[in-house]
This record gives C-alpha cells, sequence and structure tokens, in this order.
C-alpha cells in the first residue's frame, strides 16, 4: 500500500515537471516575440499585390511600416531587394549583404506564409537579356545604312548596282530595273520623279545629276527605236528606210513626218527623248548615183535626170545649189533642204 502511494506521487511529479518546462520555453518565446515588437516597433507586415502597387508585371513587394509609418506608401525595403537577389540566383558579389538589424527584422517578422510570398519565383518580370556591348557594335556595324553617294547618271542605262551608291534600296532599284526592262522610258528628269519608289526628297537630292542622254536619230538602230513610246517593228524600219534614202542623216526630227502614215500625234509621244546630232552624209548631190538621186525623197526621178544632165555640161566650180535653182533644175524650198547634200551646211528644214 505504501509502495502505491509513493508510485502515484512520482507520477505526478513527473507530469509537473513536464508542465513546468512546457511552461518555462512557452515563456521564454513569449518574451522573445515582445521583447522583439518592443525593441524594434514592428507592428506590422504586409504582402503587396500587383493590383495594389499599381505597378505592371507580377512584381510583390514586402512592406515593413515601422515606427509610425516609415515605410508607408508602398516603398520596397532593403529586405525585399535582398530577397529578390536570393531568389534570382545572381552572383555573390551582386547580392547586398544583410545588416545585423535586417537579419533580426527578417527572422521576427517571419510568418512562414509571408516570407514565401516574398521569395516566391516570378517575385518580378522576367527581363528579356540584351545585347552585351560587343554584339550591340556588330549589330549596329552591320545594319547601318552607307551613305547615299551623288554622281551624274542617265536612268536609263544606271545599273542596279550604281541605283544602291545612289541610296536606293535593293528592292527600290529592282523595281526601276524591271519598269525599264518593259519598255519603260525616262524622256525627263520628271519622269524619273513619277516613279513611286522616288521620294520627294531623293529627287531633290539628285536631280543636279540626272543626265538623260536623248536618242540620236541618226546613229540609232532598230531596237533603240522599237524602245520609243509609239514606235514598233513597222515604224522602226520604216525611219530607218527614210534616213538611209536622206543620204543617211536626218537634219530635224520633223523629218520624220514625211514618212507616210507618221503623224504628229506620235511623233510627240518620244520627241523629248530624241534629238539630231550633226553626222556627214554618206553621199552628196554631186557624187550620188543615178539610182541615189531617183530615190532621195526631196529629188525623185525627174529632177534627178536634171542634175545629172547639168554636171556633164557645166564646169565643176559651178556645181553649187543656187546653180541648179537658176538654171530652173531645182525648186528653192528643195535646195534649201537640200543643203546638207551640198556641203553648204545644214538644211534649214526644222
Amino acid at each position: 500500500m505504501k509502495r502505491e502511494k509513493l508510485s502515484k506521487a512520482a507520477a505526478s511529479g513527473a507530469v509537473a515537471l513536464i508542465f513546468l518546462v512546457l511552461g518555462f520555453q512557452a515563456a521564454i518565446f513569449t518574451g522573445n516575440v515582445f521583447r522583439y515588437n518592443r525593441d524594434h516597433r514592428v507592428d506590422t507586415v504586409y504582402v503587396v499585390s500587383p493590383g495594389v502597387s499599381g505597378e505592371k508585371g507580377t512584381r510583390h513587394q514586402a512592406v515593413a511600416e515601422a515606427g509610425g509609418g516609415e515605410y508607408a506608401g508602398g516603398q520596397v525595403s532593403d529586405i525585399q531587394g535582398y530577397m529578390q537577389n536570393r531568389s534570382y540566383g545572381e552572383r555573390g558579389s551582386d547580392c547586398a549583404e544583410m545588416s545585423d538589424n535586417q537579419q533580426d527584422i527578417l527572422q521576427g517578422a517571419t510568418a512562414e506564409g509571408v516570407r514565401r510570398s516574398v521569395v516566391q519565383k516570378g517575385l518580378a518580370p522576367r527581363q528579356e537579356p540584351g545585347y552585351s556591348d560587343s554584339r550591340r557594335a556588330i549589330a549596329e556595324k552591320f545594319s547601318k545604312k552607307p551613305e547615299p553617294e551623288t554622281f551624274e547618271f542617265d536612268p536609263n542605262t544606271v545599273s542596279r548596282e550604281d541605283l544602291v551608291r545612289l541610296g536606293f534600296s535593293e528592292k527600290q532599284a529592282q523595281v526601276i530595273e524591271n519598269y525599264r526592262s518593259k519598255g519603260g522610258k525616262y524622256y525627263s528628269s520628271a519622269d524619273f520623279a513619277k516613279m513611286y519608289v522616288v521620294d520627294s526628297a531623293a529627287y531633290a537630292r539628285l536631280k543636279p545629276y540626272i543626265k538623260i542622254r536623248k536618242l540620236d536619230l541618226n546613229t540609232a538602230d532598230s531596237l533603240e527605236l522599237i524602245g520609243l513610246r509609239g514606235i514598233g517593228p513597222y515604224y522602226a524600219h520604216k525611219i530607218i528606210e527614210y534616213r538611209r534614202r536622206l543620204g543617211g542623216v536626218f537634219t530635224s526630227k520633223q523629218q520624220l513626218l514625211e514618212i507616210d502614215g507618221f503623224d504628229a500625234d506620235r511623233l510627240e509621244g518620244f520627241a523629248k527623248g530624241v534629238e539630231v546630232r550633226a553626222k556627214t552624209p554618206w553621199f552628196t548631190i554631186w557624187s550620188a548615183t543615178k539610182d541615189q538621186l531617183k530615190n532621195h525623197p526631196y529629188i525623185g526621178p525627174y529632177t534627178a535626170k536634171g542634175i545629172i544632165r547639168y554636171k556633164s555640161v557645166a564646169d565643176t566650180a559651178f556645181w553649187t545649189l543656187a546653180k541648179l535653182v537658176e538654171n530652173g533644175v531645182l525648186t528653192e524650198d528643195a535646195a534649201a533642204r537640200l543643203k546638207y547634200l551640198d556641203g553648204s551646211g545644214e538644211s534649214g528644214h526644222e
């Protein structure tokens, strides 16, 4: 009986000891918490959502209001910056070292859920990596458009490479080349300005250097003539044939109107793009054969006989157009047109 009483007393003592130990530990924990609040005056720890902060992205802010609101207004503390650096895994040398005071604040303010929300992944919007200095320099070097050059050029013949040198892009140069390949012609600088790939600034810069060389009717071949507006193979052949009959030389663009079926509207379509440059005829009245004289548009078979007869009876000193007119072989109008065949100068025909 006595032994049973001792056993109950020991059990009660053990239980009392356990509660004493638990109470002591609870007192220590409670004392630390209140002492931390008293020493550091931490009132509240907030986790501010993106909607409250007003910032874009997924950034959260850990805001500690202390000392009557020293950090009020949603300012990010040094503690948050440290935790962000740690969460992004930046290099140790780049992470801010926490002071003892900051560590105490962090430890005292740590409800586990709050700390996890501060250091969670995706705390700040992900930043795409930019070019390094060397990569940026290389990119700028290859993306920089070369300064446009200025030099005299004919838009009808200038190469695509030279168009790029003049400041046009590869695509713009291709458009100009395509226009020419389809028979397009620039008869004046204003025609070149009408291209939609030639803006007003480019035209103003290049206008003084545009030198459109007109087609010489005395040297043009069939292909060049076909390139003229309104001229096809038929009229190209007619022009060359008429030039041959004239002695190989046009003296005026207006002579084209003397070709059968060739009217003023057709000539007007390309007149600005052609010219007549001086050239010595391949025969003169006095050296021409009878057939050459007969086929000449301004002479014909009847006048050709009179010239040949005059040559046979007159001294060479009197072989002039004036003498032919004086002797009734030529009319004054015909003589004026034939001046270039007499060596007296170009025809007065306009």
